[in-house]
């Protein structure tokens, strides 16, 4: 029995990770594209839209963002609210106009102090599973971003190592995209919209799952006549 539940796993596990292996595929919460420097001014036209990669409803309330230069904690905000399986969440602003390709928020929030705009040292935005108040400069992020020249400040990813720069600078009036192996700098920002998917594991392997676990299910019961 414990053989056969062990076989089910494995299926499940490896199935799964050939889904992940799919570019755009992702299978948790992440930064999906940010644009930090629209044309005609930073002040509330900023913006960072995340995507739920995960086949459950995601409760924000725990969740925050930082950002900064030297530090993630230079500035910092606390979500709010819920995100879908597969959806996407804007948060910024609160203006939306074609200056910054008229996003649809889901939290309005005048980003403050603005997002830095990079350059020949890098900056870095990251997504914390704690409250915005429990940022320092040493809290290692759920998933980050650096963005720009050298990393010379050292800001450091999920592994709580200093990070390598994911991308460049962008220029103004363009976005960096995370397309889920990878960061780009997009020329034609797309807030609430984007080539991202949730991991699927193959119906076949659930079914094939289901059975067996229903035959794990049989024999215990017949045990017990």
């Amino acid at each position: 029995m414990k053989a056969m539940i062990t076989l089910v796993c494995s299926l499940l596990l490896v199935f799964g990770g050939l889904g992940a292996a799919q570019a755009g595929s992702v299978n948790t919460l992440v930064i999906s594209e940010v644009l930090y420097d629209p044309a005609g001014g930073d002040d509330q036209r900023e913006w960072i839209e995340l995507f739920n990669g995960t086949a459950g409803v995601i409760d924000l309330a725990e969740w925050s963002i930082g950002w900064g230069g030297s530090a993630y904690s230079y500035g910092t905000l606390q979500l709010d609210g819920t995100i879908d399986p597969a959806a996407y969440f804007i948060v910024g602003g609160p203006t939306s106009d074609l200056s910054n390709s008229s996003p649809s928020y889901s939290l309005a929030f005048d980003i403050s102090p603005d997002l830095q705009n990079s350059g020949t040292i890098a900056d870095g935005i990251a997504l914390f599973h704690t409250l915005a108040s429990s940022i320092t400069n040493t809290t290692v992020p759920f998933f980050s971003v650096i963005y720009g020249g050298a990393n010379s400040s050292s800001l450091i990813d999920h592994t709580g190592s200093v990070g390598a720069v994911d991308v460049g600078d962008a220029p103004s009036g363009q976005s960096i995209e995370f397309l889920g192996d990878g960061w780009v700098i997009n020329p034609s920002p797309n807030p609430g919209s984007g080539s991202l998917s949730t991991v699927p594991v193959p119906s076949a392997i659930w079914m094939l799952a289901s059975g067996l676990f229903g035959l794990v299910g049989i024999k215990r019961k017949s045990k017990t006549e």
